[in-house]
């Protein structure tokens, strides 16, 4: 677990440490906030990868279903989406990760008639969503985890009067609008995925010689959801690294990558976010990575976490030069946004 800007913890020893810790208080960068899980970011296009599961398991989506996308205009003037074929079904949605996509399946989940009323079946979507990880603190070891944000029913109903409909709330099918996730509750997320549908709480000790962790930590956390369901999803992500899809930079050789690319709109510059695991089967990693104003997540987000992947996986860096191309990308766009602000 990383978090940037950091500090050199040797400036909290010694007869300096008052005046450092002061210091380091006082950047506006805020080097002492942990943000891998502390914060609270719109996650952007790795949602939609929740949605799918949810849409699946309630029948409302199948692997098969298909829509069109033209842009994304037809569903609203701030739900765009890039050039790909059309129309797709829910892997190609995954790995193109068109919006318009999954913005019209979570309408036909909140508008369908088995839950009798978009209120109801936003109930029923919620309560999925918490059973992942989100919307609250997944009581890890880790000091002041945030627990994210989730909007309820009732927070819809005081901010609208009332007056809401699944087009009001649409943003969410895409991991816009009110939603905010720690990385850590994403990398838990996509370990569930990986899993195909369970997880153990994250902590920090895995064992202490001649004691015993905290049992929460060995107990088995199972979702709600068909594991077939999780492997549908995850066939998806692997397939857009490996055939097609915004996530193709992700490819390792020798190894199966399952990749979500993300990028969650930001009033600055959009945030750029990746989250994969490896290989497909036998999962033995994984990775969520969230650069604020890193613009897409293919460009930046992707390449770190790939090289965290190889790292891990081969024991190596295949190609150095990335390594520092995501350096100087830091270095290059920190100067000029600390300008422009």
């Amino acid at each position: 677990m990383a978090s940037s800007p950091s500090f050199d913890p040797d400036q909290l020893v010694g007869r300096e440490r008052g005046n450092n810790y002061m210091r380091l208080m006082e950047n506006p960068r805020q080097p002492l906030f942990n943000r891998a899980v502390k914060s609270r970011y719109p996650p952007g296009s790795t949602f939609k990868l929740a949605n799918a599961l949810i849409g699946l398991q309630e029948g409302t989506l199948t692997p098969e279903t298909r829509y069109s996308c033209s842009g994304g205009n037809n569903i609203g003037r701030f739900m765009k989406c890039h050039a790909h074929p059309s129309p797709i079904n829910l892997s190609e949605a995954i790995q193109t990760s068109c919006n318009p996509y999954f913005a019209f399946a979570y309408r036909n989940f909140l508008e369908n008639k088995k839950f009798g009323g978009v209120k109801n079946a936003y109930d029923v979507w919620y309560d999925y969503i918490l059973s992942f990880g989100f919307g609250r603190r997944l009581n890890s070891d880790f000091t002041n985890e945030n627990s994210g944000y989730i909007p309820t029913r009732q927070r819809f109903d005081e901010v609208y009067k009332e007056r809401w409909n699944s087009l009001t709330v649409v943003s969410l099918s895409i991991g816009q609008g009110e939603i905010g996730v720690s990385m850590l509750q994403m990398a838990n997320f996509i370990a569930t995925i990986a899993n195909r549908g369970y997880y153990y709480i994250p902590h920090v000790v895995k064992a202490i010689e001649g004691e015993s962790i905290d049992p929460r930590f060995r107990e088995k956390h199972t979702v709600p959801i068909d594991p077939k369901h999780f492997e549908t999803v995850a066939q998806a992500m692997w397939r857009g690294v490996h055939d097609w899809g915004t996530p193709r930079g992700a490819y390792i050789p020798d190894w199966d990558v399952c990749g979500k690319t993300g990028t969650a709109q930001n009033r600055h510059r959009d945030h750029s976010t990746f989250a994969c695991f490896a290989p497909l089967n036998d999962p033995k990693i994984v990775v969520s990575v969230y650069v604020e104003n890193g613009g897409f997540g293919a460009s930046i987000a992707l390449p770190i976490a790939k090289l965290l992947l190889e790292k891990y996986l081969n024991g190596e860096v295949s190609d150095p030069a990335q390594i520092e191309y995501c350096h100087q990308y830091q270095i290059d766009y920190r100067a000029a946004y600390d300008g422009n602000r």
